[in-house]
């Protein structure tokens, strides 16, 4: 009979390992699938981090030479087409009320 019960503590003991392993086996399984959700999250992240880099270059740029030798007032190509034509019925507009002054 002791003998009996000593292999019964034996088994039990396995088992209980066994399912440890198994604990351990599935955390590690979750561990990995996050580490590689992570690593594409840091792959997009730094792509994008080049491309916010590349748009201050550009800016600092922008910075140190407002005005381009080929563009009077700057950056007006970039502009839309209804930003545009509002520039332009402003500059209209004051071009009549200068000329009407000096008619005067």
């Amino acid at each position: 009979m002791p003998d009996k019960n000593k292999y019964d503590l034996f088994l039990d003991e396995i088992s209980n390992l066994e399912k440890q392993v198994y604990s351990f086996a599935q955390k590690s399984d979750d561990i990995a699938i996050q580490n590689e959700s992570l690593l594409k999250k840091i792959n997009e992240m730094e792509k994008e981090n080049l491309i916010l880099k590349q748009k201050i270059n550009d800016f600092e740029l922008r910075l140190k030479h407002p005005f381009s030798e080929d563009d009077l007032f700057g950056s007006l190509s970039s502009l839309n087409l209804e930003d545009r034509n509002i520039l332009k019925n402003k500059i209209n507009d004051l071009i009549k009320k200068i000329d009407s002054h000096l008619r005067s």
